[in-house]
């Protein structure tokens, strides 16, 4: 049985991870798959009630005060968004600063799950994004993925997968999270239908060259591909012009992962070469 301090989660302040935090923190240490359903609980949250709901995917039906809700989830989803949408909603319950945007609490559509950026000057962005910070430090923490990223080694889908599947999150949700975290250059590129949805980049990785709602490159492993949905490619060459806008000194590889319905999941990884600072002699 979870239990949780409220006073410990009052006193994190308003940084979604530090909330995130002050949860974790007391959780079992050896905890990879966060229990967030009895979390929910051991904060009175006393009831997670699935059901089909019409443009939304969720929502928090909580008292002025927040002493205790109830979340309602689409039960059309799978489980591993199923539990993000829980960690979602108690991101709204457990910020001191969130207050409901309906008479009835707080209702949270597909677009608010995936707000990663707030919109200057839009509370209601503001709320999304850190509901959604806190989702993701609260099932995915940095320090765990952080650690698994550095016992997997170099960039490969199998690794997204794997930390998917140890976290019941998202491939998509892990993507994101996993992305960030690796050393090397390394992208991240949802599309379905042959359709560019979104992509994520590292610091490291160059600027890439398709955008959302653009073709996927005709030449690229992703669109030559014939593999099986659910089989990864290998991590093949391609040409660097096929994904970014500047090619000089850039040696691209590209690994691919077919879904269902049309969706896929494309990684992409660099070799930059290093270029030093000529040193001429002055002409007068």
């Amino acid at each position: 049985m979870v239990k949780i301090d409220r006073m410990e989660i009052d006193d994190a302040g308003s940084d979604p991870k530090r909330l995130a935090k002050a949860i974790l923190d007391q959780l079992p240490d050896d905890t990879v798959m966060v229990p967030v359903r009895d979390i929910a609980k051991a904060i009175d949250i006393y009831e997670i009630r699935e059901e089909q709901l019409s443009g939304l995917e969720g929502a928090l039906i909580v008292p002025k005060e927040k002493s205790e809700g109830a979340i309602l989830i689409n039960k059309d989803r799978h489980e591993s968004r199923k539990r993000y949408t829980i960690a979602h909603e108690l991101g709204h319950y457990v910020h001191p600063f969130h207050r409901a945007n309906s008479p009835d609490g707080f209702r949270c559509k597909k677009n608010d799950l995936a707000i990663t950026k707030a919109k200057p000057n839009d509370p209601h962005s503001r709320m999304e994004q850190q509901a959604n910070e806190f989702a993701a430090e609260l099932l995915m923490p940095a320090r765990v993925v952080a650690s698994f990223v550095r016992d997997t080694g170099e960039a490969d889908l199998t690794h997204i997968l794997e930390l998917a599947r140890r976290h019941d999150v998202s491939r998509e949700a892990a993507a994101r999270r996993y992305i960030p975290r690796i050393g090397d250059p390394a992208a991240i590129v949802f599309s379905k239908g042959g359709v560019i949805r979104y992509a994520r980049s590292n610091e490291f990785f160059p600027k890439l060259s398709v955008c959302r709602g653009g073709q996927v490159p005709h030449q690229s492993v992703s669109a030559l591909s014939s593999a099986e949905i659910g089989e990864i490619t290998g991590c093949v060459e391609v040409a660097a012009h096929t994904w970014l806008q500047k090619t000089a000194g850039v040696t691209l590889f590209e690994q691919t992962l077919a879904q269902q319905n049309g969706f896929r999941m494309t990684l992409l990884t660099a070799e930059i070469e290093e270029v030093e600072d000529g040193w001429g002699a002055p002409s007068f």
